[in-house]
C-alpha cells in the first residue's frame, strides 16, 4: 500500500491552506502544518514533504506577499496546481461565550485585514495579530476564557471545540484566496488543456525595459492574468511575476516564454499547470485526487 502525499502548509489544522489540500487531492493525503511560508517552501525543497501549498491572492486584500518572496527565493519549488478556496471567517470563542464578553481577538494579520468593516464596527475589540488562524483557534481553545477570541473557519471552531460567537465576518461574502501547489519537479500536461503560466523576471535599468520584456504577450495574442511587484532586495529595484492564460502546447504561449527569457534581464519559469474552474472541485483538467503522482 502506498504511503500517502504529504502536502505542507503554513498554519495548524483547520487552516484554510488545509481546506485548499483537501480540494485539490482528496482525502488521501498528510497534511504537514508548518510555521512559517518559507517553512512550507524549504521542506518541499529538502524532501520532507512531497508537495506544499501556498496562498497567492485574496479577492479583498490582494496579493499575499510574503509567499511571493518564499517563491522568489527558493528556485527548486515549481507551480503544478491552483485552487480557489471560499473564505468565511467566523469569531470563535469557548463554549458560552457571548459577543459582549469578547474582549481580545486573535489571528493572521491577512484574516484581520478582511474583516476590516467588523472590527470598525466594534471598536471596543483589540486585534492581535499572530501566525495563524486556526493557531489562533488552538489559543483560543487553551486560554478558555470568553474575553479571548480567534477569527477562524468553522472547521476550526469544530475542531478545537469552539462557538462560533459571530459567523461570516469578512467584508465580502464572496471571499476567496488562490492556492498554488508546488513540487520539486515540473508535472506535464495533457495537450490542450486550459493552463496558467506563472513567470519570474527582473529587468534591465533603462527606459521600456518592462514594455519591451512584457511586448510577446500581446504580439501572440496572450492574455495577461495578473502582475505582482516585489523588491529584490537591492535599493529600488524590483522583480515581476508574470501569469498568464493559454493552452498546453500552443505554439504561441511556448515562443513568447523564450522570447522573455531573451528580452528580460533574468527570468524564471515558475510553473505551469491547470486553470482552475469556478464550480469545480480542484483544477480544472484533474479531477479531486487526480493530480499528477508523486516524483
Amino acid at each position: 500500500m502506498n504511503a500517502p502525499l504529504r502536502v505542507a502548509f503554513q498554519g495548524e489544522l483547520g487552516a484554510f491552506s488545509e481546506e485548499a489540500i483537501q480540494q485539490l487531492w482528496g482525502g488521501d493525503v498528510e497534511a504537514v502544518p508548518c510555521r512559517e511560508f518559507r517553512d512550507v517552501a524549504e521542506a518541499l525543497a529538502r524532501g520532507d514533504v512531497d508537495r506544499g501549498v501556498l496562498p497567492v491572492e485574496n479577492t479583498i486584500v490582494g496579493s499575499v506577499q510574503t509567499a511571493h518572496d518564499v517563491i522568489d527565493a527558493t528556485p527548486g519549488i515549481h507551480a503544478i496546481a491552483e485552487t480557489v478556496v471560499a473564505v468565511h471567517h467566523c469569531l470563535l470563542g469557548t463554549p458560552g461565550t457571548k459577543f459582549d464578553q469578547v474582549r481580545d481577538v486573535f489571528s493572521h494579520q491577512i484574516a484581520l485585514a478582511q474583516c476590516g468593516n467588523f472590527f470598525r464596527a466594534n471598536p471596543r475589540l483589540t486585534v492581535h495579530a499572530v501566525y495563524d488562524t486556526a493557531g489562533a483557534a488552538v489559543d483560543v481553545s487553551n486560554l478558555a476564557d470568553p474575553a479571548f477570541a480567534a477569527v477562524a473557519s468553522r472547521a476550526s471552531a469544530k475542531r478545537y471545540s469552539l462557538d462560533v460567537v459571530v459567523p461570516d465576518i469578512e467584508d465580502r461574502p464572496d471571499n476567496q484566496t488562490r492556492f498554488l501547489a508546488f513540487a520539486r519537479a515540473p508535472q506535464p500536461l495533457p495537450g490542450g488543456t486550459p493552463a496558467r503560466t506563472m513567470i519570474l523576471l527582473t529587468t534591465k535599468d533603462v527606459p521600456g525595459a518592462l514594455l519591451d520584456a512584457l511586448a510577446p504577450l500581446a504580439r501572440h495574442g496572450i492574455n495577461v492574468r495578473r502582475i505582482e511587484t516585489r523588491p529584490t532586495g537591492e535599493p529600488w529595484s524590483y522583480r515581476f511575476f508574470v501569469e498568464f492564460d493559454h493552452q498546453v502546447g500552443d505554439e504561441a504561449a511556448d515562443a513568447l516564454v523564450r522570447e522573455i527569457a531573451v528580452l528580460a534581464h533574468e527570468a524564471r519559469l515558475v510553473g505551469t499547470y491547470p486553470r482552475w474552474a469556478a464550480g469545480r472541485r480542484g483544477s480544472i483538467g484533474w479531477k479531486s485526487g487526480q493530480l499528477p503522482a508523486v516524483d
